[in-house]
């Protein structure tokens, strides 16, 4: 795993490890708070967050968290993970996976989350998942604009014991 990463040559992604703490602490605005975390990160909890992570990654999953960097820049710009604990993630069939992703503010706008969405999905298929799931609350334009660019299908709107309304997405992951 330490030396693993995914790319398309405009962008690198690699599982989280330490040393990306503080950019991913940095990374932490508003808009993930609401949107994403549910609360303000500190050091520690994002160092538990990674130690968390790699320990899954370690045992093979079912949660795999990358950092996004520019593959020009070396710069770190974001996170990215899939999840397919049906105790973790409401609503989860069999062979599912959820996609989470979170571009930090100065790197939003340049199409980093949707490149990090269809770059990770045959990695997800060859761990054997067959379908991705983004799931976003309707208000949030941004990530609703990730999902329909990814070419992810519109398909039910629920309302989520933990996080409220959700605009659910899927699409069949295939290799290329």
């Amino acid at each position: 795993m330490n030396d693993f990463e995914l790319t398309d040559g405009e962008l690198i992604l690699r599982p989280f490890k330490l040393e990306y703490a503080e950019a991913r602490l940095a990374g932490d605005d508003a808009e993930n708070v609401h949107w994403l975390s549910g609360g303000v990160s500190t050091f520690g909890t994002v160092r538990n967050w990674i130690i968390r992570n790699q320990q899954a990654w370690e045992e093979g999953g079912p949660v795999y968290s990358f950092a996004i960097f520019d593959a020009k820049t070396g710069q770190q710009v974001g996170m990215i993970d899939g999840n397919a604990n049906p105790a973790q993630v409401e609503g989860l069939e069999e062979g599912d996976i959820n996609i989470s992703y979170n571009i930090y503010p100065s790197a939003r706008g340049k199409g980093y989350a949707t490149r990090a969405v269809n770059l990770i999905q045959p990695f997800f298929k060859e761990k054997g998942y067959k379908t991705a799931i983004i799931r976003v609350h309707p208000d949030n334009a941004k990530s609703l604009g990730v999902a329909e660019r990814a070419n992810f299908t519109r398909v039910s709107e629920t309302v989520n014991r933990s996080e409220g309304t959700l605009i659910k997405f899927k699409k069949l992951i295939s290799l290329e």
